[in-house]
């Protein structure tokens, strides 16, 4: 379900190839002054496909040219394992007390400047870190234009995630039934290692609880999108 609306509730984009390519569209018709790089931020609950839309979004904008758009994954800013087990955190990775959210949201400010050159982290699922990698995909450049980021807890009202607003030209909401995100969750885990049973245990007492939270707490976004 949506977070909630405003009175007027925002535009619905179904994510086809011709709604993708409208959700890139808008992003470049919101006229970034040329000293800030264009910014489209995408929220949603565990397992709604954020980054898979964010990924379609970046390959479609780079077939135009090589290296324009670059993505910011909140997951990039997972404190590290180490870090969760001294907290006694580790059980709730993926909560929102278990980001890094000072250091993300100076990143995306950094990225925000047209002028500079940033190297970005991103998560590596198979140790269950963040890392840097230097390579050209996580590397904001001279020709980098847009940056499209995404993360579970983006359109939450509550500082520091209120500042998106003042970051992002556009805020997108992946709207997606709750049985189909819990589906896509436990099969991802699945897939990065654990069995059946630990990747459904680990929905019950971690994601939903996550889910639940964010859909209860998050604000309206500009557009609402959905899978087809």
């Amino acid at each position: 379900m949506p977070p909630n609306e405003p009175t007027k509730p925002p535009p619905v984009i179904t994510l086809d190839d011709q709604g993708i390519t409208q959700l890139a569209k808008a992003l470049i018709q919101r006229r970034t002054p040329s000293t800030q790089r264009g910014i489209l931020a995408i929220a949603g609950v565990p397992g709604s496909g954020k980054s898979t839309l964010a990924k379609a979004l970046i390959d479609l904008l780079n077939r135009a040219q090589t290296g324009l758009a670059v993505g910011l994954p909140m997951d990039a800013y997972h404190m590290t394992n180490t870090k969760l087990e001294k907290l006694g955190l580790r059980k709730r990775k993926g909560s929102v007390q278990t980001f890094e959210a000072q250091q993300y949201f100076k990143h995306l400010a950094m990225v925000r400047d047209a002028n500079k050159r940033v190297s970005l982290p991103t998560f590596d699922r198979t140790i269950g870190d963040p890392v840097y990698t230097g390579t050209p995909e996580h590397t904001v450049g001279s020709q980098t234009r847009y940056i499209i980021t995404e993360g579970n807890y983006l359109l939450l009202d509550e500082l520091p995630w209120t500042a998106i607003d003042e970051l992002a030209d556009l805020r997108v909401w992946i709207d997606i039934p709750t049985e189909r995100s819990k589906r896509q969750t436990i099969q991802r885990h699945i897939r990065f290692g654990r069995t059946p049973q630990e990747a459904k245990l680990w929905y019950e007492t971690n994601d939903q609880l996550n889910a639940d939270f964010i859909t209860q707490r998050s604000r309206h976004a500009d557009l609402i999108v959905r899978w087809p």
